[in-house]
């Protein structure tokens, strides 16, 4: 077995250079539609060739839960232990199918593999089919391999629970085990089920593709390894509610809330992602096993992680069960006012009613503001009732922003009204203790601000800004410093964060002291300068020039001209109007800076590498776009236009990289003072 290659923080090489890309965008002439792990060999000896040493890629859990087009996104795991049964090669177990029977396959995975983006559903029933058939085929040898064995009996505290979970999902046609007879896994569960000789042949097929994943996934690393190459995973920030950990485990999650994130240059309205947030107090009641083991687990395959949305473990943004959007929510933990502390600063809360500033303010000059004079009564009528004293509030079938956004009839316009008047609140009551309150974010922004006089405006901007930015700034880092050591801790892994959107002061230094790599973009600047300035980057840190949440940086170029041109003239140093695209001269440039700073890790996504050559570039740039989180559900569906072989034998691309990144100070020897 290849030796396990780790990245050292210091030493020989202090630089490092790399290539994001999702398993599902690999294409190679072998692929079934959709990239798979074996596909990871040919990506590698591509990186080889072109002069980089680590391959970064998004999260491969399982994410069957909608049976739809729904689970391609990477970040909503049925489990945080199970791979993706998409991406199972099966190339090598076809020998025993009938000629017309291959046939028939070979030229459906031709079809599906020439889309120019991947069709999730066709691929994933396509997939299960031959697994089916390969089960069918194969199982009897596989399961009296002593490999197999060995991982059978390493991995049965979560691969018997999942097991059961595929079939009862399957059987009862949704994962969500609240509709299930079994709606909570207890021990013996699944030895109950394989009395049944044709269920124990289902929970066996899930065990066996599992089995066969994980020794794809072996081999490829390990010629990664072989190649000098490290190998990036991504830890998901959560798990999707109707997930085997939560059916298993529910105590370690709060079921009826929704992680997300406040309003950010992603979405003005914040995002809610819908996972249930963790029950860190039940977690730290046995050191916190189920994180220990999940960082185990990610380190049979990975050498670095990148810790999705680290804020989330200094505080998290809580949504309540019953919202849509993310404006309702207010972080956990997080220290809450008092009626008095707030009544302390001039606001009369209690005196004019605590309703006044927690309920939806609801006048018919909000009502004419937010949907037109014309269509006022209509409003009125059809979801408000009139309380006295010219206010409204809601009729109860329209109560709560999930009841509208399932209200049948309702036009877009009206949906996004309704949203807007439950959030124009002021204070946000606490979810644990209703007689505790937090500034409803950007409460600025309402229009129930507007109705207070000056002087409690101003007054109620302190309590917001003394809120939001300094008040929990020590209570989070205390939280931080519990909870991160020991995920830290658990492997040998090279642990990176992405630290990205409303960060406190001081989680800069807790990462820094954990040694915890900061991820640094550029064009997303955690002050309040309109970029980075690339010169302070720290070592400690990864730089890059997109993500898989914002766009490559072709289409960056088109969304805003005002900041380009200044980026062009400024950042870039280059006179006169910037280009209306950016050619690969303006690519090679940022990507240049970007190889330069003090970062020890320089990872850039595929797109923006291949964008430095006109004749690799896709020609529709709005297909490399991998997602966009100002949807809750986006079709997360990306694939390289290129064939990994034609990369590969492409020696005169490798050439330019490699030079191009010896050109750098990824080359340098020795850390610079």
């Amino acid at each position: 077995m290849a030796k396990k290659f780790v990245l050292k923080a210091n030493g020989i090489k202090p630089y490092h250079t790399g290539l994001a890309i999702p398993i599902f965008s690999l294409r190679s002439k072998k692929s079934f539609g959709i990239g798979q792990f074996s596909d990871l060999k040919i990506l590698a000896d591509f990186v080889y060739s072109s002069g980089m040493d680590v391959i970064q890629i998004l999260p491969i859990n399982d994410t069957t839960i909608f049976m739809d087009w729904r689970d391609s996104s990477p970040y909503r795991a049925n489990s945080v232990f199970a791979l993706h049964p998409i991406y199972l090669d099966f190339t090598d177990y076809l020998d025993k199918f009938k000629k017309s029977e291959l046939k028939k396959i070979l030229d459906e995975a031709k079809e599906l593999n020439q889309l120019p983006q991947v069709d999730y559903e066709r691929v994933s029933n396509f997939k299960w089919r031959l697994a089916k058939k390969v089960y069918s085929n194969y199982s009897k040898t596989i399961f009296e391999n002593l490999s197999f064995k060995n991982f059978y009996q390493s991995r049965k505290f979560w691969i018997e629970p999942y097991a059961c979970f595929c079939y009862f999902r399957d059987n009862y046609h949704t994962a969500d085990f609240r509709l299930w007879k079994q709606n909570k896994y207890h021990e013996g569960l699944f030895e109950e089920l394989s009395s049944d000789p044709e269920i124990f042949e289902d929970l066996k097929l899930h065990i066996m593709i599992q089995y066969l994943l994980h020794k794809q996934l072996k081999e490829a690393v390990d010629y990664c390894h072989k190649l000098g190459i490290a190998v990036k995973g991504d830890v998901s920030v959560g798990i999707d509610r109707k997930s085997v950990d939560a059916w298993t485990l529910p105590e370690l999650f709060k079921l009826d809330k929704q992680a997300g994130a406040p309003p950010d240059i992603f979405s003005s309205s914040g995002q809610n992602w819908e996972y249930p947030t963790y029950n860190w107090k039940e977690m730290s009641k046995d050191g916190y096993s189920w994180w220990k083991a999940r960082m185990r687990s990610m380190a049979d395959y990975f050498d670095i992680y990148r810790l999705d949305h680290i804020l989330g473990f200094f505080r998290i943004w809580e949504n309540p069960e019953n919202s849509v959007r993310a404006l309702l929510g207010h972080f956990s933990p997080a220290l809450a006012m008092t009626a008095e502390e707030i009544e302390s600063y001039g606001i009369p809360l209690r005196y004019w009613g605590v309703d006044r500033f927690i309920r939806p303010f609801i006048k018919d000059w909000v009502i004419d503001e937010i949907f037109g004079r014309d269509q006022r009564d209509e409003v009125i009528q059809r979801f408000l009732k009139y309380t006295g004293f010219g206010n409204y509030e809601f009729k109860e079938e329209f109560g709560d922003e999930r009841k509208v956004k399932m209200a049948k009839g309702l036009e877009d316009y009206e949906r996004e009204g309704l949203y807007r008047l439950h959030e124009n609140v002021i204070f946000i009551p606490d979810h644990e203790n209703p007689k505790l309150y937090h500034p409803r974010i950007n409460l600025m922004d309402t229009i129930s601000y507007r109705e207070f006089g000056d002087a409690f405006k101003q007054q109620l901007e302190i309590i917001h800004n003394n809120y939001f930015y300094g008040r929990n700034y020590a209570y989070w880092q205390e939280k931080a410093e519990e909870i991160l050591p020991v995920i830290k801790d658990a492997s040998e892994m090279l642990a990176c964060g992405e630290d990205l959107g409303m960060v406190p002061d001081n989680v800069p230094s807790v990462m820094w002291q954990l040694k915890i790599l900061r991820l640094i973009i550029e064009r997303m600047p955690t002050d309040s300068n309109f970029i980075t300035d690339l010169k302070w980057t720290p070592y400690l840190s990864v730089v890059t020039t997109s993500s898989h949440d914002i766009t490559p940086l072709s289409l960056w170029w088109q969304e805003d001209k005002n900041l380009i041109q200044r980026y062009y003239n400024e950042v870039m140093g280059l006179e006169g109007m910037a280009p209306k695209e950016a050619n690969p001269s303006i690519i090679r440039e940022i990507l240049k800076r970007n190889l330069n700073t003090e970062a020890m890790l320089a990872i850039f996504p595929i797109q923006d590498w291949l964008d430095t050559q006109d004749d690799l570039r896709n020609p529709n740039a709005s297909l490399t776009r991998i997602n966009n989180p100002a949807y809750s559900y986006y079709y997360w569906r990306y694939r390289l236009h290129l064939d990994l072989e034609d990369l590969v034998d492409n020696q005169g691309f490798e050439n330019f990289l490699s030079d191009f990144i010896k050109n750098s100070k990824r080359s340098t020897v020795g850390l610079t003072e």
